[in-house]
Formats: C-alpha cells, sequence, structure tokens
C-alpha cells in the first residue's frame, strides 16, 4: 500500500523493488487520484485503486505499507487499516516511511512478524526525541523502537544500517556509501525487504532475509559507486538482487 498525491513515484519505487526479490505476484493499492500515474508505470505488477472497502488479495503472504503515502489528506479510513493490519494481520507486515506515524504502540494480537524500516529522523520522531540523540546512541534508539511496538524487528537506517529486535543480537550492516541518501533509495530498499519476507521459507528466518536485503540495498551502491559516481535510484534498481557474496555486480548488470 503506496503512493499519495504528490508522492506517487514512490510507491513505483517500491514495487520494482518488490520485484526484484522475484516474490512471485506483486500487487500494489494505491489512492484512486494517482492510479493512472502509477499503473502507466509498471508492467508486471497489478496496480489497483484502493477505498475503504478494498480486500488483500486470498494469496497475500506479507503487506508493506508506507510508500509515498505523506499527502496531508490521506483518509482516515486508511490509517485505522494499517493499525488493524499491524495488531491483527496473520503474514508479515513491514512499515515504512510516514505509515510509521500510524502505528499503534503496545504487543499485536498475532505473532506473525512486524518489521519496521525508519531513518534516524523517522525513529527520533517516533521515541519523541531528537535526531542526535538516535543518532548518539543507535543501538540504544533500536532496541527502544523495538520495545515500544510489540517486540517488532528494526531497521534502522544510514551509515551502517543497523537490524535487530528489542533484545539479542544486533546486526551492523558494512556495506552501502552515501549516495544512498537520494530520494527514493529507502522506498526501494521497503519494497525489497518486503518481496524478500513475501517468500515463506525467508520470513521464517527474518534476521537472515533482513539483513541479507540491507546488505544487497548497500553492496547494489557500492558496486554502482565504483562504476560510475552518478548513479540514480532506478539504476539501483537494476543492481538489486544482482551482486555476488563477492561484492561485485554480476556481468550481465554491470553499467
Amino acid at each position: 500500500m503506496a503512493g499519495s498525491l504528490g508522492y506517487h513515484g514512490a510507491s513505483v519505487l517500491a514495487a520494482r523493488g518488490a520485484q526484484r526479490a522475484q516474490p512471485g505476484l506483486v500487487t500494489l493499492f494505491t489512492e484512486d487520484r494517482v492510479y493512472t500515474p502509477v499503473a502507466s508505470q509498471l508492467q508486471a505488477v497489478m496496480v489497483r485503486p484502493w477505498t475503504a472497502s478494498s480486500d488483500w488479495p486470498e494469496t497475500t503472504t506479507a503487506l508493506l505499507f508506507g510508500p509515498g503515502l505523506a499527502a496531508p489528506d490521506l483518509s482516515p479510513e486508511l490509517k485505522a487499516t494499517l493499525r488493524r493490519c499491524w495488531r491483527e494481520f496473520a503474514s508479515p507486515v513491514i512499515v515504512d516511511a510516514s505509515a510509521l506515524d500510524w502505528l499503534p504502540e503496545g504487543p499485536c494480537a498475532t505473532a506473525a512478524l512486524r518489521v519496521i524500516t525508519p531513518h534516524p529522523g523517522e525513529a527520533a520522531r517516533l521515541l519523541k526525541t531528537t535526531t542526535g540523540t538516535v543518532q548518539t546512541d543507535r543501538v540504544g534508539a533500536l532496541r527502544a523502537l523495538s520495545a515500544r511496538y510489540g517486540d517488532c524487528w528494526v531497521v534502522l537506517k544510514g551509515r551502517h544500517t543497523l537490524v535487530g529486535r528489542s533484545q539479542g543480537d544486533v546486526f551492523v550492516n558494512g556495506s552501502g556509501n552515501p549516495s544512498l541518501g537520494q530520494g527514493g533509495s529507502g522506498d526501494a530498499l521497503a519494497g525489497y525487504l518486503g518481496g524478500l519476507l513475501a517468500q515463506p521459507a525467508l520470513a521464517a528466518e527474518p534476521s537472515l532475509a533482513l539483513r541479507y536485503g540491507v546488505w544487497q540495498h548497500g553492496a547494489a551502491a557500492d558496486a554502482l559507486q565504483a562504476a560510475r559516481p552518478n548513479w540514480i535510484v532506478e539504476d539501483l534498481l537494476d543492481a538489486l538482487g544482482a551482486v555476488s557474496p563477492s561484492g561485485t555486480l554480476e556481468p550481465s548488470h554491470q553499467p
């Protein structure tokens, strides 16, 4: 569920990121008023206008909310739908970007996988503190966010993105470079993670799936940076998922 008036491009980037994870069928629900520009940019993704009566496909194995849901006049029903799905949906739910502000605090009624992907500014907003405070103690911020939202998995983006929960190991990602700060990079990552976690075998090992997705995202950026420093997010989407363990792009994906 992504895209709103003035921010429809984020939904396209997220959908394409999900495709790169090769989950099978991807369905994008978007605001009715941006349906045409969104649908015109996607071929293999099913695009549907969202209404308060919309139902997820029966075969849905994961939900991603958030990329491009930043219009100031979004319907209260949409926000209520996210809160209900976060508490009750029986499959993984991943929440990114503006939709993070709609999350209900506390435990969920289901033990299904829950993931949030804030950058430091969003994390500060959720914790009612400053970005500087988050950056001073990134592990502490990650643990506090996880505890606040039902022990969910947290992907705290930034230099050396962190992956973890309120307890247990916190993993530090070593790939990536400052060019990932360009607009749209986070939408691509959210889509890619959603596409990975829509696959039950991968959702059964969320730590491994999330760490792999974050590493691929950063490693793709590193490979592009080495070859062409002026790369853009569309290039990142082309490389996403095609980085070998050595950190190099497969020959067919070389820019």
